[in-house]
């Protein structure tokens, strides 16, 4: 896992990637989404609390999943309704992707970014975006994400899910008030 100015992100090759698997089904992404994620993923890798996680054969990318903190009170813009009343208060980390190409799946790369890009966050919440129609949506359910809002759409049928992250990892936070 990185944090800015630790390593230099190679844009081209997380822009390969997600290429590589949004555009299969459900989501149909062609060049032009590519360019605007890379372009996307350039402005987060500038914001304080971004992190990366990342997978490799070799010295090929085969996976990444990044986030960025989100202060109290953010909530996704595109949300149907305002954050349930228990997040309104909190930061969160914000996993704006999970990506694995197809021939690295089914050998626990997502589960490994995931728990590598949340290890050691003081936020006490991560909240992600997951496609109804997409396999990664179950696979989030499994591994304890719940829902706690909708997305508008297009496209249709995306939800956001939350994640309560060990306490362990936050600060002490004794003396603060609330």
């Amino acid at each position: 896992m990185s944090e800015p100015g630790s390593a230099p992100l190679h844009l081209g090759e997380f822009r390969e990637v997600y290429h590589r698997v949004y555009r299969e089904p459900p989501y149909h992404e062609d060049t032009a989404d590519a360019d605007g994620f890379a372009r996307q993923l350039a402005g987060h890798a500038a914001l304080p609390g971004f992190a990366v996680a990342t997978v490799r054969d070799g010295a090929t990318l085969t996976g990444f999943a990044y986030g960025v903190h989100r202060g109290a009170g953010w909530w996704h813009p595109r949300a149907a309704a305002p954050a349930p009343r228990w997040l309104r208060r909190l930061p969160l980390f914000y996993v704006y992707e999970l990506a694995v190409v197809r021939e690295a799946r089914g050998r626990g790369h997502g589960r490994l970014l995931l728990d590598r890009l949340l290890a050691d966050r003081s936020e006490p919440y991560a909240v992600l975006a997951a496609s109804g129609k997409a396999p990664a949506r179950d696979m989030y359910r499994r591994w304890g994400w719940t829902e706690a809002g909708r997305l508008t759409g297009p496209p249709h049928g995306v939800d956001l899910l939350v994640l309560p992250l060990p306490q362990q990892h936050r600060p002490d936070r004794r003396g603060e008030t609330g």
